[in-house]
């Protein structure tokens, strides 16, 4: 029998014993049995094409039937173009098998945890740490599909530090420790917020500055906001405030948010956000007495510390 045809004849086989398990319920990942299909397909394609550039016409042939008979058989979701892109699939994570006779493990290999457009989603990534990064913290940390695309586009890794050290291919790039915390009780306020503008705008993404020592009345009194900063990806005004956290700090925060919110233009419709940064770095997240917190994918988006440089 002609090779082009058994591996036909394979992949389709294959294809029916999976979508059988499927459907009859015993396939304890069923959105990743999908994910492994589309992957052997993906997979059939290159074998195919590179079965040599003599039979290339044949191939494109024997991928179009291919497709034909599984989109009468399966149903929706099996057109050219979608084969085209389980081959993209495949050319991404590309698994060899330790036993050249026997098909890889893909769940060793991937994360059963994720859906078919989460890796459609991955597959564009052309850095490969970046990849396997979103990868796994997709898997281990529930992200959905619309978070796991809202935080790419925020170059979320770009912000994490597992993301700058994975990045970074000289350690000594890599800023140094803070400082032990009674050298940085000796830094005069000026030069904490100068660090503190620093790092946010050199090392997160979406700030941009707005003032620095901002007057507003409260409750009568004159009060200045030491850092002011808007958010463009969150469209929030980012009010920073030095001290140290405790009930007194996150009361006045919350004041200072809530009469800031009634001062803020129109056109911006999200309350401002707080932080309170102590001298260690630590930030403490406040919102306006109205809001219950930011959803996850806007708390990502602040850091948990603040290195003085």
């Amino acid at each position: 029998m002609d090779t082009s045809s058994t591996t036909h004849l394979e992949l389709f086989r294959y294809l029916r014993t999976l979508v059988d398990t499927v459907n009859q319920g015993r396939e304890t990942y069923p959105k990743f049995a999908l994910v492994e299909a589309y992957w052997h397909i993906g997979r059939i394609v290159v074998e195919t094409e590179q079965a040599g550039t003599e039979r290339a016409d044949y191939g494109i042939h024997l991928i179009e039937q291919l497709s034909e008979r599984l989109t009468v058989t399966f149903g929706p979701g099996y057109s050219l173009p979608n084969i085209w892109r389980f081959k993209q699939f495949y050319l991404a994570f590309p698994i060899l098998s330790t036993n050249g006779r026997e098909l890889p493990n893909l769940q060793q290999h991937l994360r059963i945890e994720l859906c078919w457009s989460h890796y459609r989603t991955l597959m564009k990534l052309k850095n490969l740490q970046e990849r396997a990064f979103y990868l796994n913290q997709a898997a281990d940390q529930g992200w959905t599909v619309k978070l796991t695309q809202k935080l790419i586009r925020a170059r979320y890794y770009f912000q994490t530090a597992l993301g700058q050290d994975q990045l970074l291919e000289n350690p000594k790039k890599i800023s140094a420790a803070p400082p032990p915390l009674k050298e940085v009780a000796t830094l005069s306020l000026r030069t904490r917020l100068a660090s503190i503008k620093k790092t946010l705008l050199e090392r997160h993404v979406g700030y941009a500055f707005v003032a620095q020592r901002q007057f507003i009345s409260l409750d009568g009194k004159d009060n200045w906001i030491e850092l002011v900063f808007f958010h463009i990806i969150l469209q929030r005004f980012v009010l920073v405030q030095p001290g140290e956290v405790g009930p007194t700090s996150s009361a006045a925060m919350t004041r200072l948010l809530d009469a800031y919110f009634t001062k803020q233009p129109s056109a911006i419709t999200k309350p401002p956000v707080g932080l309170v940064i102590d001298l260690q770095g630590r930030v403490n997240l406040h919102t306006a007495s109205f809001e219950t917190g930011l959803a996850l994918e806007e708390q990502v988006l602040i850091p948990l510390v603040i290195s003085y440089i």
